[in-house]
């Protein structure tokens, strides 16, 4: 795999979308956020999606000059209509709304539908540090690949929790964490390094555990196994479920779609924000001061290794695919 400096795959990634017909300005968006994926450690939500979002360009299933509509609009609630824009246009529009909404009011609650995929949803969140706020996201469908606890088919999607809390600390904590084993990007890397999966991510047509990332889900050929896998499965299986029905309802994507609930919490409401944040910097160094096993240096808060990971390989470059550097370079050409 080569190894690559930020700005050398900035300027591919986005030339691939200016010629597929994006807007310059569209296009450092949406490039800036699947390499801050990159960035962190997260390749399944980076560049090598960058393929396949220009076959839906090019199918018109992305709308790059879409408008992204507010619709239901309140004091502190709003929902947001993508017209199938970018994901990264439309959640980060939505974490500006949630944002602004809050300034008046503890919480602020706004709901997406109708946009693509949006990659890394942490980072939404993290948006909402930023403005020193607490920032909650929640996305999902109702129907996809997961296998629910008892089952042996995909029923389920692979729905997403991602929470962040402003800090002191050079990174804000932030959680982000998908409600099945493993996300179909990281099969999707699989099959892009041409790498078997670990045990424990997958099943087969007839339920029975698979390292095969090219199982097409979309067929039933296979599914994700849910969070906690196989002890406590059911767990997983009832987040995926609870979280697929809060997130398409709330924000009216239907049985079909896909939908995104951003929560911003202003903690001026409750008190001193720099008092909240100095008390999460120091929870973080308490847990820091745990006793690690063997082979692990230290015991890290969530977000922490992203933040670790991102300032390495600022310095040392990303690792792509050779396939996936490949296609980017084509496309950047044609």
């Amino acid at each position: 795999m080569p190894v690559l400096s930020v700005e050398t795959l900035r300027t591919a990634s986005e030339q691939t979308f200016v010629r597929a017909g994006v807007s310059k300005e569209v296009a450092q968006h949406v490039v800036g956020l699947l390499i801050r994926a990159n960035l962190a450690g997260h390749d399944s939500h980076g560049v090598v999606r960058i393929p396949g979002y220009v076959d839906q360009l090019i199918a018109g299933r992305i709308v790059p000059d879409a408008e992204v509509e507010i619709l239901d609009e309140t004091p502190t609630s709003a929902r947001l209509k993508g017209n199938h824009h970018f994901g990264q246009v439309v959640l980060a529009r939505g974490a500006e709304v949630a944002i602004s909404k809050s300034e008046q009011a503890p919480v602020s609650l706004v709901t997406a539908y109708q946009y693509s995929h949006c990659g890394q949803l942490g980072a939404y969140a993290a948006m909402l540090t930023e403005a020193d706020r607490v920032g909650i996201v929640l996305l999902g469908k109702q129907r996809g690949a997961v296998v629910p606890a008892g089952g042996k088919s995909g029923r389920l999607y692979q729905n997403t929790l991602a929470i962040a809390l402003p800090s002191t600390k050079p990174f804000p904590v932030v959680l982000d964490m998908a409600t099945c084993v493993a996300p179909f990007g990281k099969v999707l890397v699989r099959r892009a390094r041409n790498e078997l999966c670990p045990e424990g991510w997958l099943v087969d047509a007839d339920g029975n555990p698979s390292r095969d990332p090219f199982l097409d889900f979309s067929a039933g050929e296979g599914g994700l196994l849910p969070l906690g896998s196989p002890q406590v499965g059911h767990k997983g299986s009832g987040l995926t479920f609870v979280l697929g029905i809060l997130a398409t309802a709330l924000s009216g994507a239907g049985g079909q779609g896909e939908g995104t609930l951003i929560m911003a919490v202003n903690p001026a409401f409750f008190g001193d924000p720099n008092g909240f944040r100095e008390e999460v910097a120091l929870c973080v160094d308490y847990l820091n001061e745990t006793s690690p096993i063997e082979g692990v240096d230290r015991v890290l808060a969530p977000g922490e290794r992203s933040y670790l990971e991102s300032r390495r390989r600022q310095a040392e470059g990303i690792y792509v695919e050779d396939s996936t550097w490949d296609k980017i370079q084509e496309l950047a050409s044609v």
